[in-house]
């Protein structure tokens, strides 16, 4: 099973995965985004995201679709896709390798989303980048009618548990 968790930027993705992995007996994480640090020093995006390269999305179906089939246990990826066009793309690409992908979004209200950023030390350097891509990520998100959203404004373990029921629920 690939779990695919997304979400805004500063939505909890990272430490969610986390969390899940934990609590799921041989999961691992795999976060897309080695793929395009992979790709920076050889290919430049016009726009400077990696995600706008298609062959980052050709190399996320293909590096998902391969651990998926060579080392069959749940994978769990915290990345954010707010590109309706490259979701569909790259969940197509895995679900026609035959992978089960189940994708779970993370929600936040808009200032708590904000405050997250701001106040994130981590990810300090992308602060204003995050910040400029939440508009979109929240419209993105409501306008998707076949996703399972959970509520991300509570404690990281609630997070984690309404993650893992909804695995639980899916065929």
């Amino acid at each position: 099973m690939i779990l695919w968790i997304n979400g805004a930027f500063g939505a909890g993705k990272t430490t969610t995965a986390s969390l899940v992995t934990k609590r799921l007996d041989g999961a691992k994480v795999f976060d897309p985004e080695y793929v395009g640090y992979m790709l920076m020093p050889f290919v430049e995006s016009p726009t400077g995201d990696f995600q706008d390269l298609p062959l980052w999305r050709h190399l996320v179906i293909q590096t998902m679709t391969g651990l998926a089939q060579q080392h069959p246990h749940t994978w769990v990826v915290p990345m954010s896709l707010i590109n309706v066009a490259y979701r569909t793309e790259i969940f197509d690409g895995i679900r026609a390798a035959g992978a089960d992908l189940r994708e779970v979004i993370l929600r936040v209200p808009e200032q708590q989303l904000r405050n997250r950023i701001d106040d994130d030390q981590v990810e300090a350097k992308a602060r204003q980048w995050r910040q400029d891509h939440v508009t979109q990520a929240l419209t993105t998100f409501a306008s998707l009618a076949d996703a399972h959203f959970v509520d991300a404004s509570q404690p990281p373990e609630q997070v984690a548990e309404a993650v893992l029921a909804h695995c639980q629920r899916q065929p």
